[in-house]
């Protein structure tokens, strides 16, 4: 009956601290940058949350799998970071799937120092509601503060989701570049930096959204020589229509190179 209890004390502990990484990073870059249209991915954001705080209620659940601690944790910790790191590499890698295992090799060694903490904080909590002495009646709030602080904690993480300085600098004006040139019905009355995207004033129209590319090598265009550790956004915007196009914003992030991607 008590490993029945504490494993349902892990799957609540990993539901409420999946709700507040879940929410917050998937929610961050909405909230600070309403006005920028980023582009849904192919699971909503709705669906993302609800998947991503289940993935963390099992979590929760495994760690609390056993009365020994070390091997809950482990295998906590494993599946957490083998399931993400599949996640990333089938929804996220696009072509580079030939190379799936070289990838999993390097997605999987970072969230390790996620996933580990992450187990061990649960397993500590579910201690803090499972393990006290004998006949000792421990107060409600001492039991849930640990539990409201960790929350807090986890919140902040998934904040770091947010887009960088530069990539925030580089979508407020990508974004004014838009609408710049929306109303142009010749190249010439475009703005300079959307010159060399082929169809333009023919073909954007209607709604269009924007995401961030991994790396801002893949277009063919000239950039500017940067400092090394330079941060050089890409922006990949999408129409409506099918209509797309990249640009490689560096330093200071005002006019960027662009053509259609």
């Amino acid at each position: 009956m008590q490993i029945t209890a504490q494993r349902r004390i892990g799957l609540i502990i990993g539901l409420i601290l999946g709700v507040g990484y879940s929410v917050t990073s998937n929610l961050i870059n909405l909230w600070v940058m309403p006005d920028i249209p980023f582009q849904e991915t192919l699971l909503s954001r709705s669906v993302l949350i609800v998947v991503s705080t289940a993935f963390f209620s099992v979590l929760g659940l495994l760690a609390a799998w056993t009365d020994e601690i070390t091997p809950s944790i482990i295998l906590s910790a494993v599946v957490g970071t083998l399931a993400s790191s599949i996640w990333t590499l089938v929804f996220e890698s696009g072509s580079r799937i030939g190379a799936s295992f070289f990838i999993l090799f390097f997605i999987f060694l970072p969230r390790v120092f996620f996933y580990l903490p992450f187990s061990w904080l649960v397993r500590w909590l579910i201690d803090k509601f499972t393990h006290h002495a004998y006949g000792a009646r421990v107060p409600l709030i001492k039991k849930i503060t640990p539990v409201f602080v960790s929350f807090v904690i986890i919140v902040f993480i998934g904040s770091l989701a947010r887009v960088s300085e530069a990539e925030q600098k580089s979508l407020i004006r990508m974004k004014e570049l838009i609408e710049e040139g929306l109303p142009a019905s010749s190249r010439t009355e475009l703005p300079d930096a959307l010159q060399d995207v082929e169809g333009f004033v023919q073909r954007a129209e209607g709604e269009y959204s924007f995401s961030l590319g991994a790396d801002p090598d893949v277009l063919p265009v000239q950039r500017p020589f940067v400092q090394y550790g330079e941060e050089e956004p890409f922006i990949i915007v999408q129409f409506e229509n099918g209509f797309r196009f990249g640009c490689v914003f560096s330093p200071p992030y005002i006019m960027p190179a662009c053509i259609d991607y």
